[in-house]
């Protein structure tokens, strides 16, 4: 018996409550509509649930792929995966040029370790944080959506990645042109800093 079939009969039997229906559609043994089948369209609350869990997978999944970034015309493109530990890494390692640092080594996805200068470093963070504040911002919005949705169908319908309705798209990217403008700010700060070569801070800036 597939694992599918198993985890909806020991739904059927009661074995399996809508919290275990939910596990399984977080861990992709089910989808969202495999799970509707098996609840009901009646029990839209579950399948509203089961909406949330998918979508967050789905935008936790597109931040750990993470990011490629170019350093000059030249080169070819480096990876970067954006675990949590990854994301932490990477954080630091910004920190090291907050401090005044002007060079550090740091190992890409599947790459050698080697030295990146403060510039590349601010590359690394500012593209990961880029997309890190894109996906969650996105992610946040279109679970607003959802939860707005009373319809079970429409809540299947509602896909990882599909447009905003418009009222919904306007309230992200006003978000989002926020976090733009705080990034040029740190931007602006770590050129004039690496230019200068003192020993000063950037000054801390909240993007989300």
């Amino acid at each position: 018996m597939e694992l599918k079939e198993r985890i909806i009969q020991l739904y059927n039997n009661g074995t399996l409550d809508s919290d275990g229906l939910l596990k399984a559609v977080s861990n992709g043994w089910l989808t969202v509509d495999e799970a509707a089948a098996v609840v009901g369209v009646e029990s839209t609350e579950i399948i509203k649930k089961a909406k949330l869990t998918e979508i967050s997978a789905a935008c936790n999944a597109e931040i750990i792929a993470g990011i490629d970034v170019k350093f000059d015309e030249s080169s070819q493109a480096v990876h970067f995966n954006l675990s949590i530990e990854d994301q932490s890494n990477i954080n630091n390692l910004f920190r090291v040029v907050e401090l005044g640092g002007t060079e550090y080594p740091y190992q890409a996805d599947g790459g050698v370790c080697r030295i990146y200068t403060a510039q590349e470093i601010a590359q690394i963070y500012l593209a990961a944080q880029t997309l890190i504040t894109t996906q969650t911002t996105y992610h946040n919005t279109l679970k607003a959506y959802v939860q707005s949705l009373t319809d079970a169908d429409d809540i299947e319908a509602v896909q990882y990645g599909m447009e905003l309705p418009e009222e919904y798209a306007q309230e992200m990217n006003a978000k989002l042109a926020v976090a733009q403008h705080q990034m040029q700010e740190i931007v602006a700060k770590l050129s004039a800093h690496v230019s200068s070569g003192t020993d000063g801070k950037v000054a801390d800036e909240e993007t989300s």
